[in-house]
């Protein structure tokens, strides 16, 4: 009778015993710090310089001389100047070219004459924005350029001016103008130019 009764502590204990082996022992957790993805991460870009993107404009219209006038439409019309008010009115072309040179550059040139006096103002433009504007003229003996230098909000950023008197050649760039803070707009700057644009392209 003891010895059935210590065989069955025995098989109890044994049973007991393998139930606690086949448990399952809790997950040890790390403690670890989430790492977002990386195009989550926003890196600001530094402001162009104004020496930056003068460089820029200067690459730009080197690639547009190196394409040329092409995919041009030509519109002319005339307009009637004189000496003064009082002499007779002499016709005069005025042409404007719209060139769509490619995707990104166009390029537009407006050329204005009258009464002993000739402009000629080209407007670049890259992706629909005005970069560049350059006008020359003459009247008379006396010739004049303009440079017009603008920022992707096309504002006027560097204006030049050069002339030269009794027919000599301009050398040079020409002398740096002040820029006048409430007219930092090209718009602004060649309003006449755009003016006379306008007066060729809308006519019948």
């Amino acid at each position: 009778m003891k010895v059935y009764r210590y065989l069955l502590i025995f098989i109890s204990l044994s049973i007991l015993s393998s139930c606690g082996e086949n448990q399952e022992q809790p997950p040890v957790v790390v403690n670890q710090t989430p790492v977002p993805p990386s195009d989550t991460v926003k890196v600001e870009e530094s402001p162009q310089t104004k020496e930056e993107r003068i460089a820029d404009i200067k690459l730009w219209y080197s690639e547009i001389q190196k394409i040329g006038m092409q995919n041009c439409e030509i519109k002319k019309r005339v307009k009637y100047d004189s000496f003064d008010s009082e002499s007779q009115k002499i016709p005069f072309d005025q042409i404007v070219k719209i060139c769509k040179l490619n995707d990104s550059y166009e390029l537009i040139r407006g050329e204005f004459y009258g009464y002993e006096w000739l402009c000629e103002v080209t407007i670049y433009k890259k992706n629909g924005k005005i970069f560049f504007v350059f006008v020359d003229g003459a009247s008379e003996a006396w010739s004049y350029e303009k440079r017009y230098y603008c920022d992707k909000d096309e504002n006027v950023i560097k204006h030049l001016e050069n002339e030269a008197d009794g027919g000599m050649e301009i050398k040079g760039g020409g002398q740096e103008m002040k820029l006048n803070p409430n007219k930092l707009k090209i718009q602004d700057n060649i309003a006449n130019y755009l003016n006379d644009i306008d007066y060729v392209l809308n006519g019948k």
